[in-house]
């Protein structure tokens, strides 16, 4: 009797395994397809968290026109608008216009405490955009000095980030432009967990963000 050779053959995504007697056929793994996760009329599918620290449960989220747009509340105080869904590995895109001086960010596998990991979108008076902060934690782990030049002023800019693996790779892309791509090691995603929920930020600020406005919109997510 004859053993033949274990043989893959892959044709049109299917594959073929052939394996002694038997051959059989496993379809390849189809993309997962781009899911809204605004639906551009109602805060469905968002809560405010109420497990970080008081200081930062302020602020108010309203529909405007199509975007989820958050303001201080009481004036001075910020505060987050979290997923309803906890989410691990995935790309996360959306087109956010934030108001100058203003300071938000995108919080990811954001805990019930609040640590997370942060891509800054500070339109500020340091205007950072794409630097990974560890919010309850290292604090600063990666800066991108470059961001700010590609960050349009006064109009919708387009937000692309991916998150994948553990400890986790972070890209962040600002109008199409590659901004940051920040590999951690065990040592700095220290404390931040493996999955959580997908945060929005207003920023807190007395004197110098008291009515600036964040808007994001066409907020989708693709699971990897």
């Amino acid at each position: 009797m004859t053993l033949r050779t274990t043989t893959t053959i892959v044709a049109l995504g299917v594959t073929a395994l052939l394996a002694g007697p038997g051959l059989q056929y496993v379809a390849a793994q189809a993309p997962k397809a781009s899911v809204a996760i605004f639906d551009g009329k109602t805060l469905s599918g968002w809560h405010k968290p109420q497990g970080v620290p008081p200081d930062y449960r302020g602020g108010k989220w309203d529909v405007i026109d199509g975007a989820l747009v958050g303001d201080q509340d009481p004036p001075g105080m910020g505060g987050f608008l979290v997923t309803d869904k906890i989410y691990r590995d995935y790309i996360i895109e959306f087109d956010v216009n934030l108001d100058e001086p203003a300071d938000s960010g995108v919080f990811l596998r954001m805990g019930e405490d609040g640590k997370n990991h942060q891509l800054t979108l500070d339109n500020d008076q340091n205007k950072k955009f794409g630097d990974v902060y560890l919010s309850w934690g290292r604090e600063t782990v990666h800066e991108a000095p470059e961001g700010k030049k590609h960050f349009r002023q006064g109009a919708w800019n387009t937000v692309k980030i991916q998150i994948q693996g553990e400890p986790a790779r972070i890209r962040f892309w600002l109008n199409g432009v590659a901004v940051t791509d920040f590999q951690h090691t065990a040592e700095t995603t220290s404390g931040v967990p493996k999955e959580g929920r997908i945060g929005l930020q207003i920023h807190a600020g007395k004197d110098w963000s008291t009515g600036s406005k964040v808007r994001f919109r066409n907020i989708r997510v693709t699971e990897l």
